[in-house]
């Protein structure tokens, strides 16, 4: 029988591995979040939950862990492994999106790299969440979640569009961690305009893409201005005779050079 896919280490229904108590509630959010809370106390109830939240789970699954995420230009590359066979359910640390290696190893289970398909959800502004929007593999633990493919892939499919989603959750449950969508299309827009304040890059595209960017007013006028200083080299090219009006005019949808270019053609 072929072992299922990592989950992480939320459960939906508690109530049964909790014993009854003054620690019962506190305990029963951690083991719903898959996560536990700050501060001391409960450490006995804690193990004893989460070994019989263990015993009642049923069998054939293993917990992903997200060893290492590595954020690039447009990409993340992810190193992940499961956990198996564990003494106790696992349950991540304070403000942790994913279990690590010592959550893992604390709960008695054993590690491996992970092979196999990564299942990616798109979250939407609303908190609403698309599952499997796509897969990406993942072999001996490595895995690349290449956004501009999958914006490419969802674009083809007639789906949201990339845009339409503020994170993306990696792994069923978000075991492999997520992708800050909002925070990398800053980054994004800021390496635009950095680029283009540099002499790089198109000008003209960082404001229609980037419209709230601080710097868009900036780059728009120095777009323009670009633009003009192109439009005056091809229009002495057209007097000097090295560029023809009707190209020009093909070349330049709007231009205050226009009227005279079009007049040189004897175009109405």
């Amino acid at each position: 029988m072929q072992a299922r896919d990592p989950r992480g280490s939320s459960v939906e229904r508690p109530g049964p591995a909790v014993a009854a108590g003054p620690c019962r509630e506190r305990l029963l959010g951690e083991l719903r979040r898959g996560e536990v809370s700050e501060g001391p106390g409960c450490e006995v109830e804690r193990q004893m939950a989460q070994r019989r939240q263990h015993q009642l789970a049923r069998w054939g699954f293993g917990f992903g862990l997200l060893e290492r995420a590595t954020p690039g230009l447009g990409e993340v590359l992810l190193l992940v492994s499961e956990g198996r066979g564990c003494a106790m359910w696992p349950l991540r640390q304070p403000g942790h999106a994913s279990l690590g290696l010592y959550e893992i190893k604390k709960a008695g289970c054993w590690v491996r790299r992970y092979n196999g398909p990564l299942a990616i959800a798109g979250v939407l502004p609303d908190g609403r969440k698309l599952p499997a929007i796509a897969v990406v593999p993942v072999r001996e633990g490595r895995a690349r979640v290449d956004l501009t493919r999958l914006a490419m892939d969802l674009d083809r499919r007639g789906l949201a569009g990339l845009d339409a989603f503020v994170r993306l959750e990696l792994g069923v449950d978000g075991w492999a961690g997520d992708v800050d969508l909002v925070a990398m299309r800053a980054s994004l827009a800021d390496n635009h305009a950095a680029a283009v304040q540099r002499g790089r890059g198109v000008a003209a595209l960082l404001p229609i893409r980037h419209p709230d960017h601080p710097a868009a007013d900036q780059i728009r006028a120095l777009a323009l201005t670009t633009t003009l200083e192109r439009q005056d080299a091809d229009f002495k090219a057209v007097e000097r005779g090295e560029l023809s009006p009707h190209r020009f005019l093909e070349r330049h949808a709007w231009s205050p050079y226009r009227r005279l270019v079009a007049a040189m053609a004897g175009v109405p």
